[in-house]
């Protein structure tokens, strides 16, 4: 072997010669815990290193993203930044960046999308709908059948028949219509692509030396020829794989692969191009041996006994018989505890199910019992309603900037934003009246059309109808905006679209507004006055400082993390130790805090106590210019009597909650820390506006007179300037026209007009009065704006503004209990006012501002009560040390400790490492042993819905943060949709402090210190639906997985009877030696 840096990895003898290999096509077969990817990672190293094999040119496939990410930050710690260069993804990924640089040959279009399964998904499952019986006849029965079926046809597995036929032409029409291809379209047309155009395959040697494939078992038929393509013309193979763990039958994977590859490329051991890792590191021997027993022994690349484990320990494993699921589940919970009592790690456990149903049920227990869990089938990020609406709007704004048909995307966006009653009417009524229109065309002509809305049957349905059209054409205009980048987009559509990203938004219209208490109010101006000459004098070396104090040390410790994290500070704030301590702690006028002046800031929660502090310490230079202190408790301000002390006057001292409104120092923090963060008041829509509003003959804005147009100018939040004009009436009114102007509009067509000017004249004025600034009205999206587009086309004066905003989906999202949302019902319950509802038109615009300042004030009230979410765990384990009787805590600090509970139940904070680090046991388990969990209301932690989850903001932010700053209509757009597609969440921040709870097939590629295996019994190994041999090998294959993934202990666990019938331990585990499998009975 060529001489090795010192920095590699040791490798046994197997490994070194799978490492150092020849060029010829390889196959090593490595069994779990064998260092698959310790030789994969150091075979691309020796192939950079040894035979000068181009980074560039080194593609390495992996069955996920993840994994990619993993080999490539371990491959840059041998060879440096050049690994960054190494083409590293999933195969469907090599595919997808193959047939963008030869579409044309591939004969797709240069600017295809991928669709993912959202898009899928709804075609199949309506496609499904329409044609039941057919699919129940031919042993489909869901949807989800119908699309592993229409997979396997496309991959060549299965051959198509019947109706399918038809359902697949339609399938290829709506993806034709998108431009776009699915992910067996990507396999497919490479393939093609590689057999049809020698040219292109050439190529494609030329750009890729060789080619490193991990998982190779789990390879269908189409990904195995375009692997044994690319070798076949000269690309260096190098397959990683093991037949004992391919599971993945039902999405067309085939162990016969194996023997495929093995056969075409002659691999075998007498040549040196077929290699078997020996040495299992993971699991111990008594693990190993009942697991590898599991296995049918014929047809293996391997022979029992050939792999060793480096872990001889034979602790039995244990097979434990409950008497019915919940027993079983009980028993798991039991021995989770115990294993946490003797000093596990959360992140070293897991439990894994036969079924996706079980995991709701054991996650529901966990989380009753204060487990911090994670699933495997916990509701994917791209799955939650925010992520599904924001992801088919990006697919709408990318088709537009494509000139593609809005179509189809627009009717999924619908689909996301309506009710399904509401999708169904409108779906009838287009193929009822408009056959030959679009769905969107059908839902526009709903919205502005009362007749067209009563024949639909959605005359109940107007003010939901108004919302969405509004969010969705506010949201299409914002995208004209110059230079706007994806991120500002995100944000934007996110807020809009109106879905809950917090889980205090339940209790938003309960918590109190920090604002609204006079105390709070003017600390969180002193503390944010700081904040803003600490962030301006940081440059000169001298900035203010922040000291907190308080009697107990581990509540200090908690303020610094919440007071650094909430406040963005680089370091943590100074804390002085307790009197105790105080040898610890340097003085501060030597190394540690130097006097302290007017301009720095102290938060304490004991004044006497900071101030004898201060005294022995020389903290305060004892002068006039004593600091700022902020005292967070009322009842630790000096004895009655004192004074003043080190010059320190208690009346200049600024008592936060004087009242005891919130009875918590560490939640008088929070509230005070939310004051500082959110806005102090409104903030302007935009800074210059032009509110507008008109009065016509008629509500259909395609045919309405325009009788008089007013608007108003504002700037900075305030009105600067106004516009009012009536509009020359036509002779040929109607009766009914006159009649609305004088009902509607408080107008008289015979007196009120004899000034008004024609029509072209008046919008050559309001043109200049607007001159390019935003337009803001409610409603205005279905009308206002709708009539001023119809005179822009009408008349020669420019009207040159680029954006329109509508107020009515910020209605819907900030009062979302309102009866109506029509402008005379918002003026009587927002503004309190029950005028007339017949207005003038610069009346209505004036009643319009004073509604959109109103709902400015209540989204800054929103922001700073919903501030700071993700922190609450600190707070919660603050209150653990204060240990405030539960029935004195105030209604905010419950709500915290409820939602701070349930962030820490998921290890979903950014302050999880803060608190692994600070407090002695897991914080879920500390609240469970405390009084103050008496308030926690498990059934809330339980029904949770998918869009209150835990962390659900920054998981979207770093979902699309590796394109935030780049421009929405660019093919970054493009880049942004391949990613969801093809990756999805895979690099967003997951809990770490967590268990495990996972089905078998999701386990694969995990390891695990301590693992439980439920359902482990006859009915599911194998399962009741095998009905041959290779099922049944599989089923046994998919135990093995499952049980290979513990390290030191595996306890199996099965119900002796469910759903009625009796169940025995699965006859797979008959061949394990008994001295090593102990067989109990779980404990009552």
């Amino acid at each position: 072997m060529p001489s090795r840096p010192a920095d590699w990895p040791d490798l046994n003898p197997d490994q070194r010669a799978a490492v150092t290999a020849s060029m010829d096509p390889q196959l090593v077969v490595a069994g779990p815990g064998t260092g698959k990817t310790r030789v994969l990672v150091c075979r691309a190293a020796h192939l950079i290193e040894h035979e000068a094999v181009t980074p560039s040119r080194l593609v390495l496939v992996t069955f996920t993203r993840r994994a990619a990410q993993q080999l490539t930050s371990r491959l840059a710690a041998l060879v440096g930044p050049e690994a960054q260069h190494v083409r590293a993804g999933t195969i469907h990924h090599f595919c997808y960046k193959t047939l963008r640089a030869h579409s044309a040959p591939a004969g797709v279009h240069d600017d295809f999308i991928v669709v993912d399964d959202t898009v899928t998904d709804a075609f199949w499952q309506r496609w499904y709908e329409a044609h039941e019986r057919w699919c129940e006849a031919n042993d489909l029965h869901s949807y989800r059948q119908v699309k592993t079926h229409v997979s396997r046809i496309k991959l060549g597995i299965d051959t198509v028949s019947g109706q399918l036929t038809e359902g697949l032409r339609a399938y290829g029409e709506m993806l034709g219509d998108r431009g776009a291809l699915d992910f067996d379209d990507l396999l497919v047309k490479t393939r093609d692509l590689l057999r049809n155009h020698p040219d292109v395959r050439a190529d494609l040697v030329d750009e890729t030396r060789a080619v490193l494939v991990d998982e190779f078992q789990d390879t269908d038929p189409v990904q195995f020829d375009i692997i044994r393509r690319l070798g076949e013309v000269g690309a260096h193979l190098y397959c990683v794989a093991d037949d004992d763990q391919s599971v993945y039958r039902f999405r067309g994977a085939r162990p016969a692969n194996l023997r495929r590859y093995i056969d075409r490329f002659d691999c075998s051991a007498e040549r040196g191009t077929r290699h078997v890792l020996t040495t299992n590191y993971r699991s111990n021997r008594s693990i190993y041996a009942v697991a590898e027993a599991v296995l049918d022994a014929d047809e293996r690349l391997k022979q029992r006994g050939d792999i060793r484990t480096s872990d001889a320990g034979t602790q039995p494993v244990q097979l434990v018989a409950c008497d019915d699921p919940e027993a079983e589940r009980t028993h798991v919970l039991r021995q989770l505890h115990d294993w946490l009592d003797d000093g596990a790690e959360r992140s070293d456990l897991a439990v894994l199910t036969r079924w996706n149903r079980r995991l709701a049920a054991l996650e529901r227990a966990c989380l009753r019992a204060g487990l911090a869990c994670e699933t495997s089938q916990s509701e994917a990020l791209l799955d939650t309603p925010p992520a599904q609406k924001l992801h088919a709007l990006l697919r709408v704004v990318d088709a537009r900037r494509r000139g593609r048909p809005l179509d189809a995307p627009m009717t999924e966006l619908l689909s996301h934003l309506l009710p399904d009653d509401t999708m169904a009417r409108l779906r009838d009524f287009g193929e009822r009246s408009m056959p030959d229109a679009t769905l969107w065309t059908a839902f526009q002509t709903v919205v502005s059309n009362e007749q067209a809305r009563r024949s639909a049957g959605l005359d109940s349905a107007t003010d939901r109808l108004d919302q969405t059209y509004a969010t969705i054409t506010n949201l299409l205009q914002n995208t004209q905006e110059d230079g706007l980048t994806i991120g500002a987009f995100t944000r934007t559509a996110l807020r809009q679209l109106g879905d809950p990203l917090q889980l205090l938004r339940r209790y938003a219209d309960t918590l109190t507004d920090p604002a609204s208490r006079p105390s709070v109010r003017q600390a969180g101006t002193v503390l944010d006055e700081w904040r803003r000459a600490q962030a301006r004098d940081a440059r000169a070396g001298d900035p203010p400082r922040l000291l907190l104090h308080h009697r107990t040390p581990q509540i200090t410790r908690l303020w610094r993390q919440l007071v650094r994290r909430a406040l963005d500070l680089e370091t943590d704030p100074p804390a002085p130790l307790p009197e105790m301590q105080e040898a610890l702690f340097a003085r501060p006028a030597d190394e540690g805090i130097p006097p302290l002046g007017a301009d720095d800031v102290v938060l304490t929660n004991d004044l006497e106590a900071l101030l004898r502090w201060a005294e022995r310490t020389g903290a305060f230079s004892g002068s006039t210019d004593t600091p700022q202190i902020l005292l967070l408790a009322p009842d630790g301000a000096l004895p009655s009597g004192q004074k003043t002390l080190l010059g320190v006057d208690p009346d200049d001292v600024h008592v936060v909650d004087p009242e005891s409104t919130f009875h918590s120092p560490s939640v008088r923090l929070v509230k005070l820390l939310q004051m500082t963060s959110g806005p102090s008041a409104p903030e302007p829509l935009f800074p210059e506006y032009v509110m507008v509003d008109l009065e016509a003959t008629s509500t259909d804005p395609r045919h309405c007179r325009v009788a008089e147009i007013g608007a108003l100018k504002v700037r900075d939040g305030t009105v600067v300037d106004r516009f009012s004009e009536l509009v020359q009436l036509p002779e040929d009114l109607t009766a009914d026209e006159r009649e609305t102007l004088r009902t509607v509009c408080g107008l008289d067509p015979a007196s009120d007009f004899d000034e008004a000017r024609p029509e072209a004249a008046v919008w050559a004025d309001f043109c200049a009065f607007v001159d390019g600034a935003p337009l803001v009205a409610h409603n205005g999206q279905r009308y206002d704006f709708r009539v001023l587009r119809r005179l822009a086309n009408t008349h020669e004066a420019d009207a040159h503004w680029a954006t329109t905003y509508d107020l009515l989906p910020a209605a819907h999202e900030l009062f979302p209990d309102l009866r109506r949302y029509d402008a005379a019902h918002l003026r009587e319950t927002l503004l309190d006012d029950d005028a007339d509802t017949a207005h003038r038109a610069l009346a209505d615009c004036e009643d319009q501002q004073r509604i959109l300042a109103r709902m400015q004030g209540e989204r800054a009230r929103r922001r700073r009560r919903l501030a700071h979410e993700p922190l609450l765990p600190l707070l919660v384990a603050a209150l653990t040390y204060e240990s405030p009787a539960p029935e004195a805590l105030s209604d905010d600090a419950q709500v915290f400790l409820q939602v701070g509970h349930t962030w820490a139940l998921r290890d979903a904070s950014p302050a999880g490492d803060d608190l692994r680090s600070l407090l002695p046991r897991a914080l879920p388990d500390r609240l469970r042993q405390h009084a103050l969990y008496t308030l926690i209301d498990e059934e809330a932690l339980l029904t949770a819905s998918a869009g209150l989850q835990p962390g659900l903001a920054r998981r979207l932010a770093a979902l699309f943060a590796p394109y935030a700053d780049r421009p929405l209509r660019s093919e970054a757009l493009a880049d942004l949709l391949a990613h969801l597609a093809l990756w999805g969440e895979e690099t967003t921040p997951q809990g770490e402090d967590v268990i495990t709870l996972s089905t078998y097939h999701s386990a694969k590629g995990l390891e695990f210190e301590r693992v439980v295996c439920m359902d482990v019994h006859d009915n599911a190994f194998p399962p009741y639906f095998a009905r041959d041999p290779e099922e049944r090998r599989e089923s046994r294959r998919l135990l093995y997985v499952g049980m290979t993934r513990a390290e030191r202990h595996l306890v199996l666990t099965y119900p002796k009877r469910e759903r009625g019938y009796d169940r025995r331990p699965t006859a797979f585990l008959d061949a394990a030696p008994d001295e090593l499998l102990r067989v109990t009975d779980a404990a009552p």
